[in-house]
């Protein structure tokens, strides 16, 4: 090999090594914030059934005042950041309660940014609510909510 190619190859491939951790590290990064999103919402999701007879919600909207019902979802704590980062199939969740559909699909809360493969499965957690209304782990009722809620505003944590 000429010296020229050496010192190019020297120089290229450190540069792309570095470039395709950062960009990991990055996805990584997305990935799991909206593993958490998508667990936060899960859960939220459940809590608005809880307290509207297992009516789902319709939308994002909806969703809106329930950011403390549950300790996953990630700061900022609002629905808005949660939506920037999943995706979530309303009409599944309406038409499986109304029994138009027999199971959710598998994508019904899907993360939209970062690396998709983790531990959270939205899909069982959903189905077993309206099944049995057993409330997922980490979903909290009004009262939980609401002292969680007076202390995040109250006593922030810079």
């Amino acid at each position: 090999m000429r010296r020229r190619t050496k010192k190019t190859l020297w120089i290229l491939v450190p540069c792309l090594a570095i470039a395709s951790l950062t960009w990991f590290a990055i996805a990584l990064r997305r990935g799991i914030v909206a593993a958490y999103c998508e667990c936060g919402i899960t859960c939220i999701i459940a809590s608005y059934a809880e307290e509207h007879d297992g009516r789902p919600p319709t939308g994002w909207d909806d969703l809106v005042g329930y950011e403390y019902y549950t300790h996953y979802l990630p700061m900022p704590r609002t629905i808005d950041y949660a939506a920037s980062h999943l995706s979530v199939d309303f009409n599944a969740l309406v038409d499986f309660h109304s029994g138009k559909i027999d199971e959710l699909p598998v994508d019904v809360v899907k993360p939209t940014r970062g690396l998709t493969a983790h531990w959270i499965k939205p899909k069982p957690m959903l189905e077993r609510y309206f099944r049995t209304r057993e409330l997922p782990h980490g979903a909290f009722n009004r009262e939980y909510a609401e002292t969680a809620r007076y202390y995040a505003e109250h006593y922030p944590i810079d």
